[in-house]
């Protein structure tokens, strides 16, 4: 990996390239797995002052600088998916956040190299923390004014591609790791220019090995229940979650509700106004084809207050809690979309997501609203009407 000097130097010929003059540099964080850095940058125009209003007023942005691992040659389906989605991640910015609203706000790109390895690649956006200075924390819950911002603007960014990923080139739209590999064979390049076909990246196609290891886990309750057939001569419970959310455009029931999916929605990746009252998110690496209400799985189990979740815990059935949060996105994603959605469909979709999510939580690791999820979990996965459902739905 390159040293801090030369990082900074790095983003000097960057930031010189357009037209900007590097005040000050410093490292925030390494990007996961050691592929990289963030970094703040304090910048000046040197012969323009497009980029900001007052002459000489620093401005501030974010570096992420790509610089991958050596593999020895070995291209794994985790390291795929990393190299992959720092690519998704610059399409997003450079292609898509341009024609949204500026009341969904993202950063903004001032530069985004065009890569065809997904090695040492730079993006460089707007920083975000001018305007929404209070950041989310690693693993922490927002307060209850973030969580409402949060669902804001998750049903108006779901809401805006709700009516726009139906003019999406699918074939051009980047495979799951090992399928994108297979695909090209030989090519070094690995490149895809576009968002996920399947957003997110705890989807079952491509978490086989954790869900094998589940099911050798004798002390699991989630190794028999999730491996069960919902009835005789049909595959697993987890399998048919898996095609229900698994983005088709010919599966009529379902696709009619996909939209751009943020795909790892946790209180670390948002920043929000002083108030906590208006929210904007960033870390798009895993942007794509899905059903909204798996972003509020994630939202909901690792960032939402358990407080504002209260469940029976001998039941598990929605609380009155859960239900007014969804019913607040839902009203909010039914009026920027214009479109319907019927609440009982949502609780089905909703449904889903909680049990796929479940799945990944125990296949790798739980943390978050663990009891939440496990109550809620267990109500669905015993519920007779939605286990029937889930049959005709993914057959």
């Amino acid at each position: 990996m390159p040293s801090t000097e030369e990082l900074k130097q790095t983003a000097a010929n960057l930031l010189h390239s357009k037209g900007l003059h590097l005040v000050s540099f410093h490292v925030i964080q390494l990007l996961w797995a050691g592929y990289g850095y963030i970094c703040r940058i304090q910048a000046i125009p040197t012969t323009s002052l497009s980029l900001t209003t007052r002459k000489n007023k620093p401005i501030s942005l974010i570096l992420k600088h790509i610089t991958p691992p050596p593999t020895g040659g070995t291209l794994t389906e985790s390291h795929t998916r990393k190299l992959l989605s720092y690519q998704v991640e610059q399409y997003f910015y450079a292609t898509l956040a341009p024609l949204m609203p500026p009341d969904i706000p993202v950063a903004s790109c001032i530069s985004c190299n065009d890569t065809t390895t997904g090695r040492n690649t730079m993006l460089l956006l707007t920083d975000l923390k001018e305007t929404y200075p209070v950041p989310g924390e690693l693993h922490a819950e927002l307060s209850s004014p973030q969580v409402y911002a949060a669902l804001d603007w998750l049903a108006d960014f779901h809401a805006f591609w709700w009516g726009r990923v139906s003019d999406f080139d699918r074939e051009s739209l980047c495979r799951p790791p090992l399928e994108h590999l297979r695909q090209h064979s030989g090519d070094r390049d690995l490149r895809c220019e576009n968002v996920w076909l399947n957003g997110g990246y705890t989807y079952f196609a491509t978490r086989r090995d954790e869900f094998r290891d589940l099911l050798q886990d004798e002390t699991s309750e989630w190794a028999e229940a999730l491996s069960a057939a919902p009835a005789i001569g049909y595959p697993s419970v987890a399998e048919l979650v898996a095609r229900i959310l698994a983005p088709s455009k010919d599966r009529h029931t379902v696709s009619p509700y996909e939209t751009l999916i943020h795909g790892d929605v946790k209180s670390e990746n948002l920043f929000t106004t002083t108030n906590g009252t208006t929210a904007a998110f960033y870390d798009f690496q895993y942007v794509g084809l899905g059903l909204g209400v798996t972003d509020l799985a994630k939202l909901f189990t690792c960032s939402v207050p358990p407080a504002m979740l209260v469940v029976d815990r001998h039941e598990g059935r929605m609380s009155e809690g859960e239900e007014k949060l969804l019913r607040y996105y839902l009203e909010r994603l039914l009026r920027r979309s214009g479109k319907k959605y019927e609440w009982v469909v949502f609780v089905r979709h909703w449904e889903t997501a909680v049990v796929d999510w479940l799945r990944f939580q125990a296949s790798w690791g739980f943390w978050g609203n663990t009891d939440w999820l496990e109550g809620r979990a267990r109500a669905i996965l015993r519920d007779g009407g939605w286990r029937g459902w889930l049959v005709d739905e993914a057959i």
